[in-house]
């Protein structure tokens, strides 16, 4: 996968993509089974979809149940207030949050449950909980652009996304319809799982808008790379190139990125310090080749093909650039993995209870 590029080139050489479910940020993923969560509090942003709809979620989209009495402000409604005014916040004490449920009379715990998901498969408890670090530094990062969805738009995604899970169903052969695939395969309530994944869809196409903003309000290029295992490989490449064949028509004869099948697109890329093959493309002038750089084991040649300057504005201003920017080109996990570490860097993040609870080496 391509875009930015980041720190770890030898993956950046053979896949560009590196987590959220291996696919691009411009596909919806196939909704997975997790057990129904509790639902999560509201947040207001002007998120320009109806009250009810949720926050949004990079990819892969992490579905949530979808509570009847969930709500959200709406987008010129204000954020209700922690606390009522009337009572000062030291008197207003929260209800314990009730159990999962009990067993032989005794209440099971979130904690307990998080304990033992630990201790069975904490890879797999990491790797969601950085879905829902994602899903919330995405909202807030909509909220701060003021991103408002098409609601048409997000109807035909919708529906786009129902009809490629209903092929799914209709391809194991068991002449099932799409309800009863949800109610007997995967054990949930159709009308809730069908909703679930109308609030994911939603929550990636916020999402994507999110990264894509940010790649465009920054400086950013588009180039051609060709990736190749050795420096003898590389040599064949630069005599292909010094005969007058075309930079993509050789990326996809040489490359063994998966960028070849794109005539070695990497459609954004954005400044990295400790990348040496971005710093490379920024030192480089539009349709110039640089290269054979060695990185991690492989051998790097790379032309520029395009830079942009940077956009500004709310985004009222920068809306149809970037609508049209994703139209032409997905956001691809690299350059969601670049866009995630700036909001690391942006909103504070503290899971150290968390972490302590489980006893996570943190």
């Amino acid at each position: 996968m391509n875009s930015a590029l980041g720190s770890s080139e030898l993956a950046g050489a053979l896949a560009l993509a590196l987590l959220l479910c291996g696919c691009a940020a411009g596909e919806v993923a196939s909704p997975p089974t997790p057990p129904p969560p509790r639902p999560a509090p509201a947040v207001a942003a002007p998120l320009g979809t109806p009250p009810a709809d949720p926050a949004p979620v990079p990819p892969p989209a992490a579905l949530e149940p979808a509570p009847a009495a969930r709500t959200e402000p709406g987008p010129t409604e204000p954020a209700a207030a922690a606390s009522s005014p009337s009572v000062p916040a030291s008197q207003s004490t929260p209800a314990p949050d009730p159990p999962l449920g009990w067993v032989a009379g005794t209440p099971l715990e979130p904690e307990e449950l998080l304990l033992e998901w630990g201790d069975v498969a904490s890879r797999e408890l990491y790797l969601v909980v950085d879905k829902l670090i994602s899903a919330r530094l995405a909202l807030a990062e909509a909220s701060r652009l003021g991103i408002r969805l098409d609601p048409p738009a997000v109807e035909q995604r919708v529906a786009a996304e129902r009809a490629e899970l209903e092929q799914r169903v209709a391809k194991d052969g068991k002449q099932r319809s799409l309800d009863e695939y949800i109610a007997r395969e995967l054990g949930f309530e159709p009308a809730r799982y069908l909703e679930r994944m109308r609030l994911a869809t939603i929550r990636q196409m916020l999402a994507e808008r999110a990264v894509r903003a940010n790649s465009l309000q920054n400086e950013t290029l588009a180039l051609r790379l060709i990736v190749v295992s050795s420096a003898e490989q590389a040599a064949e490449v630069q005599k292909a190139l010094a005969a007058g064949r075309d930079f993509a028509e050789v990326a996809r004869e040489f490359s063994i990125d998966d960028s070849k099948k794109d005539g070695g697109l990497v459609p954004f890329v954005v400044p990295q310090e400790r990348s040496p093959l971005a710093r490379l493309a920024f030192q480089t002038d539009v349709g110039a080749v640089a290269g054979p750089v060695p990185i991690a084991d492989h051998q790097f040649l790379i032309r520029v093909e395009e830079r942009r300057i940077p956009l500004s504005g709310d985004w009222s201003a920068i809306a149809a650039a970037v609508e049209a920017s994703l139209l032409e080109h997905p956001v691809q996990d690299s350059e969601f993995l670049h866009w995630k570490l700036v909001m690391e860097g942006r909103y504070p993040i503290d899971l150290g209870p968390l972490w302590s609870l489980i006893g996570a080496a943190r």
